[in-house]
């Protein structure tokens, strides 16, 4: 994985390495309010349009709430592509990944597929990735498939361990007849042992569900496998798991998935484990506030039992700070009384004892 952190744009980027079927190109940025729209182009060479030949021109129009693909070979443009609907808007933060496969170039944005491209020009020509137009752009990353760094199964340390408001996440692809793979929390770092597993993500596409459950002392526990699963063979996925209080919450893509009550206190938990039949790009770690795309829950997302609590909580406190208050209030009235009665009777011993006129 190669990556570039707040780059000045318009400009061109190199890919580091030949572009194929696996190579994605990850852009993390926000649209500023007053933008009319911007472009992402795979280009065979540095410089900006009309320069070089472009293999995959992606172009939002959001005044037109337009979404319009292109090649541009020879001087001269392709035909264009259009769809009548733009994942993004002004003044929000997103994700876009731009994933190339064997025919085609495909879009999510924000965990979702918006379009694909059929390749017009060979994507092994592709040596540029350019950005012009009203955009902020805060990291490209440049990921393949055959990453040596992300072996399987992978075990990773959590810095620190697990604690609530950790967030994990994990950046992947499910390739053709792939039947399974899970992501385990559990404490310790050895695989296939008798390490305790306080979360385990069980991703059965085979059976078309996902599995969630825990061992302690070699002894599974109840499973959970309500909810559709989200995954599909030959996509790219991302899992974000979440640590709560009370609960682990994953999202898939973007989109919330599942809870996942503790079983096992999150403290104990040292160590994320990938394994089966999938491709890892990417684990790492974040605390929610770092993270714009994905903001931590209101308290309406929360479930009955935890916003009763939060609310006699609050109540409670409330109650406390108005009685210290009118604790304060009448020790300092009662004070200001008593010097108005000395202040009385000062006054009137001065009248007294001041000499009178004959």
């Amino acid at each position: 994985m190669a990556a570039i952190f707040k780059p000045k744009t318009p400009g061109t980027f190199p890919i580091p390495w030949v572009v194929a079927p696996g190579t994605c190109i990850i852009v993390r940025g926000m649209v500023p309010p007053c933008s009319k729209g911007f472009e992402f182009n795979l280009q065979c060479g540095p410089k900006l349009y009309p320069g070089e030949d472009i293999a995959f021109h992606f172009h939002p129009h959001l005044t037109e709430k337009q979404l319009a693909r292109n090649h541009y070979e020879g001087s001269k443009w392709g035909t264009q592509e259009i769809s009548n609907s733009v994942p993004f808007k002004a003044g929000d933060c997103f994700e876009a990944r731009i994933c190339c496969a064997c025919e085609t170039y495909k879009v999510e944005v924000n965990g979702k597929v918006v379009c694909e491209f059929k390749h017009r020009i060979p994507a092994c020509k592709v040596t540029h990735f350019g950005i012009e137009g009203g955009i902020i752009v805060d990291k490209i990353e440049f990921v393949r498939e055959e990453n040596p760094n992300v072996p399987i199964p992978n075990v990773t340390p959590i810095p620190k361990g697990m604690c609530p408001d950790r967030r994990i996440r994990i950046k992947g692809k499910t390739p053709p007849g792939c039947k399974r793979f899970y992501v385990d929390l559990q404490c310790g770092p050895k695989v296939n042992a008798n390490e305790d597993i306080a979360f385990r993500f069980d991703v059965r596409l085979d059976e078309k569900k996902v599995v969630r459950n825990h061992c302690a002392d070699s002894k599974w526990g109840k499973e959970e496998s309500d909810g559709e699963s989200p995954f599909k063979v030959g996509e790219c996925f991302e899992i974000s798991i979440h640590c709560y209080q009370d609960i682990y919450r994953v999202k898939v893509n973007g989109n919330c998935f599942c809870d996942f009550a503790h079983r096992i206190t999150c403290d104990k938990v040292t160590h994320v484990v990938v394994a089966g039949e999938c491709t890892v790009f990417q684990v790492d770690f974040d605390p929610p506030e770092q993270d714009p795309l994905h903001p931590v829950p209101s308290l309406a997302q929360f479930d009955p039992i935890n916003r009763s609590v939060y609310w006699i909580r609050y109540t409670v406190l409330c109650v406390y700070w108005l009685i210290q208050l009118h604790t304060l209030i009448t020790h300092t009235f009662k004070r200001t009384c008593k010097t108005d009665v000395i202040c009385e009777r000062a006054l009137s011993v001065l009248v007294e004892s001041a000499p009178r006129p004959c």
